[in-house]
């Protein structure tokens, strides 16, 4: 896949987001929504590794 690089750093973006969103929601002890951002976090993560594990 020959993804465009601002396509990566959008990804990346938003791996970060849902890791901070992540964390955040833990320390409130809002499970629920800790757990929905978690599932986005691995999806996002998932994604990314898809558009890099082919090198350019």
């Amino acid at each position: 896949m020959n993804a465009p690089a601002w396509r990566v750093w959008l990804v990346v973006a938003l791996v970060c987001g849902w890791g901070i969103l992540s964390i955040r929601f833990v320390q409130r002890q809002e499970w629920p929504m800790a757990g929905l951002c978690v599932l986005l976090l691995i999806t996002n993560a998932i994604t990314l590794w898809r558009l890099t594990k082919h090198g350019k």
